[in-house]
């Protein structure tokens, strides 16, 4: 008898399970997922470059302190063009010896024929328009690399910021466009996930020696670059 009772229990509480979950079925919550993609576009503010300064000498003594007298005139020369102390800086030193090479061209190691001194300055100059004229008053005053160049934003938050908004206006106008088709509307966002962002993409020019002759400024056209940012977003169906 007890036992009859307990299988007519168990029984009917997994008919209550299967009911309750049959019942949650049936309200599960509609929705659609969309991407969206807003992108800002607009012309760099700043430009950075690199410079560095190379010299050899018969002695590291040498070689050190023409390299030093010589990014010296580098630093004095941009400060007189108007850059701030704050947008210089002393970013990697080095001094090595040079040895001589045998006749199959490797390094002879026993023999040191000379010191190598290098000296690496980033210039940030807040007025692109500038750059060329920073650049060949840094090569007159001794710099013989430019490492690298690129523009870029001061504040690129602002502008990813920008981007994430109209992305996720994107993603709406999407997802109500295919509510209306499916003929449902748009309910409550129920997520809203970055699934990339691209920074500013920064334009480069490879390391060169530069000679001190040079003819005139070099010219510099900002040109526009882009923030692109793509979310992915799930909203309510009703």
């Amino acid at each position: 008898m007890v036992r009859g009772l307990t299988a007519a229990l168990a029984a009917l509480a997994l008919t209550a399970c299967t009911f309750e979950e049959s019942r949650a079925q049936d309200h599960q919550v509609r929705s659609i997922t969309v991407q969206g993609e807003g992108v800002v576009t607009a012309a760099p503010d700043i430009a950075i470059l690199r410079f560095s300064v190379r010299t050899r000498g018969e002695g590291a003594g040498d070689a050190f302190s023409a390299n030093s007298n010589q990014m010296r005139s580098v630093v004095d020369v941009l400060k007189d063009q108007g850059i701030e102390p704050r947008d210089l800086q002393t970013d990697q030193i080095s001094l090595s010896p040079v040895y001589d090479q045998n006749s199959r061209g490797y390094q002879d190691r026993t023999r040191i024929v000379a010191y190598e001194a290098m000296n690496s300055l980033t210039v940030r100059l807040r007025e692109i328009e500038t750059a060329g004229a920073a650049i060949d008053a840094a090569v007159r005053a001794g710099a013989n690399e430019l490492q690298s160049f690129r523009m870029g934003f001061d504040n690129p938050k602002a502008m990813q910021d920008e981007a994430r908004v109209a992305a996720v206006k994107d993603a709406k106008a999407k997802a109500e466009a295919m509510a209306e088709a499916a003929g449902a509307s748009l309910g409550d966002v129920l997520t809203i996930n970055a699934s990339s962002a691209s920074s500013p993409q920064p334009m480069m020019m490879r390391a060169m020696a530069m000679e001190s002759d040079m003819a005139s400024p070099a010219p510099i056209e900002a040109g526009e670059q882009q923030v692109q940012v793509r979310v992915t977003a799930v909203f309510e169906l009703q």
